[in-house]
């Protein structure tokens, strides 16, 4: 079923044109991704479909009766309204129907007519499958899973900061289990725990999803579909980003072959034109013949010249290593470290060697960024011994990025940051950045989030750095722009120690891991790979903390038909294995429950009304059991067709 039609959309903003032909379709259940350069239109076309503006040309549809919800949006909640209330005006709609419910058994008490029961028992049905029973289990789950604590869920709503804004507002998205869900960045303030989970609850959701994201390992977990949007224009991709990537891959060298052939064939119409030309001077139409060659080569290497302007509009720069470091660039032996005479990390101790790529971990506010003042030095050591090695010369890039004058435009930034530089030199380091022609007299304060950190980047650019210290270096980049980071990082020959919960960047850059965890700092001699294998292993072994969601939330295991990053044989089998583990306590919650249930059953055989809504529970309940039972044998067979594909290739071995 087709939920949402666009077609022939255009917008513009003044002169400049933003959507100038954009059509597409969204069905029911798809889970895409919208992707594109900052600026390109997503954030628009996000606008359009939720009805905060209207398109200046084409038609936009969305089916009727459908409920959708935006990441973008913020609500405005009353004054000292906390942090759990605005997270369960997510069940509005459940209320609503408990409110219709309730004047339902009214009217029936006076006049229990066949059809008010009808009505009472579709409500109550609807109810039912919308989890109007399972709220406060929602909660839980949705709480738990994005590190909502409970200190937390007692803050005002107005006293937190933007980012914690949006993650709330993302909780109460989930709670609202809308028809149609569209995010606008949803990883951008979350931690890596939060985003797994995350990446959970999507791969469950039976909704519409649209996603706008530059997060690639999120994208290939979550979307069946992407979208690309360039140049004004849609592209549609069937499968996950990386088989995007394979198919972009496929083009250019299509392109390039293209192009080879396309020289080729300039070569040709040269010769033979210079030819015609010596011939025509004799004739008139041999002449005609060789200015008409003399055009088409013109429109080829046109073509081509627009073609490069698209494709390879890309920025090219590098880091200065600052020369050659000592060996031992830094070391912290038992230091802590913290605000007002309070410790929030203690007994860190690690150090670091030339050359090293570390990757810093952990959740948010658990003193990752302190632990990057203190080696600025905007902090002092609380206890313990700091010790730089030798030439050891630090470069920063935070993750709020501030400039001194903001009104000043990106071209006078640099040359008073650089007073040697002369305006030419100073455009063309700002080219190898992206910034050209006229942008270069943009003001800082116009300038994206992306643009803002292009723009520090070039800053950095002219300062000798030995050791970088990076502070979630690819936030509000758009994928280029992360492919371009990463590209300079692997050519700086200095130490690395950044903070990131960009997965792909974190598998690229890292050789060694070190995490932030309970008040202190923890040291993983491993990739990002080795530093994951490592961790599933200790979750598979520790006993659960957090309440399990739902039969629904126990999924079927196998390698996602639906776009998802194929699994490797061992991460199925343990994958398997952890959800059949789950699946097994949920089914034992469950009996637990429909024993207490009948319980309550039979203290309540009197009362008509309570004895109504129990036996609804314990139906609803009996469903969830047997649908976990499904699920169990399930992935019992999986698990049985793993391990006979694992007999058959030792026999191919043997």
């Amino acid at each position: 079923m087709i939920w949402i039609t666009a077609t022939q959309l255009q917008k513009s903003f003044g002169e400049h044109v933003v959507l100038s032909d954009v059509s597409f379709e969204l069905r029911q259940g798809e889970h895409v991704g919208l992707i594109g350069r900052n600026g390109s239109g997503k954030s628009t076309l996000f606008r359009l479909l939720c009805g905060q503006m209207q398109p200046d040309g084409g038609t936009l549809s969305v089916a009727p009766g459908l409920r959708m919800e935006v990441l973008e949006q913020i609500p405005y909640y009353p004054p000292g309204t906390t942090v759990e209330q605005v997270m369960r005006t997510g069940f509005a709609p459940l209320r609503d129907m408990e409110a219709q419910l309730a004047a339902l058994r009214e009217q029936m008490e006076q006049d229990a007519s066949p059809a008010l029961l009808q009505s009472y028992d579709r409500l109550h049905a609807r109810y039912e499958s919308e989890g109007g029973y399972e709220q406060d289990l929602s909660f839980a789950r949705v709480a738990t899973g994005l590190h909502l604590e409970e200190q937390f869920l007692t803050r005002p709503f107005e006293a937190l900061s933007g980012g914690e804004k949006t993650k709330v507002n993302l909780a109460r998205i989930m709670l609202a289990n809308p028809d149609i869900l569209l995010l606008d960045e949803p990883t951008n303030h979350l931690d890596m725990a939060s985003i797994e989970w995350t990446e959970e609850f999507l791969f469950h959701y039976k909704g519409t999803v649209l996603l706008i994201s530059h997060d690639r390992t999120f994208l290939d977990s979550t979307v069946n579909r992407i979208m690309e949007l360039e140049y004004g224009k849609i592209t549609d991709y069937a499968g996950n980003y990386s088989e995007y990537m394979d198919y972009k891959e496929q083009l250019a060298e299509l392109q390039q072959r293209h192009y080879e052939r396309e020289q080729k064939e300039i070569k040709r119409l040269e010769t033979v034109s210079t030819r015609l030309l010596g011939w025509g001077i004799q004739t008139e139409r041999l002449s005609r013949a060789a200015l008409s060659m003399r055009k088409r080569i013109a429109r080829l290497r046109e073509n081509q010249t627009q073609r490069m302007r698209q494709n390879n509009r890309r920025i090219r720069a590098s880091l200065d290593d600052g020369g050659r470091s000592g060996f031992d660039v830094l070391s912290l032996k038992d230091v802590a470290v913290g605000y007002d005479g309070k410790k929030l990390l203690e007994h860190v101790s690690f150090e670091l060697k030339k050359g090293e790529r570390v990757a810093l971990l952990g959740d948010n506010g658990a003193g990752k960024t302190t632990l990057f003042k203190l080696l600025c030095g905007e902090l002092p050591a609380m206890e313990g011994r700091v010790k730089w090695g030798a030439n050891v010369k630090v470069g920063l890039m935070p993750q709020n990025l501030v400039f001194e004058h903001p009104e000043r435009t990106l071209l006078d930034t640099l040359l008073w940051e650089r007073p040697g530089l002369t305006a030419q030199m100073a455009r063309d380091r700002l080219a190898s950045y992206d910034f050209l022609g006229e942008e270069v007299f943009k003001p800082v304060a116009d300038l994206s989030g992306g643009e803002r950190a292009r723009l520090k980047h070039c800053l950095l650019s002219f300062e000798p750095i030995n050791l970088f210290l990076l502070d979630e270096p690819t936030n509000h980049l758009d994928i280029p722009s992360r492919e371009w980071v990463e590209s300079v990082l692997e050519e700086y020959e200095g130490t690395l120690l950044f903070i990131s919960h960009d997965r792909y960047f974190i598998s690229r850059m890292a050789s060694r891991i070190l995490t932030v965890e309970q008040g202190t700092v923890h040291d993983f001699r491993g990739d990002f790979e080795a530093y994951q294998q490592a961790r599933e292993a200790r979750r598979q072994t520790a006993a659960p903390a957090a309440p399990k969601a739902p039969a629904k939330e126990a999924a079927e295991a196998k390698a996602p038909a639906d776009g998802g990053r194929a699994l490797s044989p061992l991460r199925q089998e343990r994958t398997l294995q952890r959800r059949q583990a789950a699946c097994e306590k949920e089914i034992a919650a469950l009996e637990q429950q429909l024993l207490q249930l009948k319980e309550e059953m039979e203290r309540s055989m009197s009362d008509y009304e309570a004895l109504f809504e129990l036996t609804q529970r314990q139906a609803a309940l009996e469903t969830q059991l047997e649908e976990l039972y499904e699920q169990w044998s399930g992935f019992a067979e999986q698990l049985e067709a793993l391990e006979s594909e694992k007999e058959k290739e030792k026999e191919k071995e043997q």
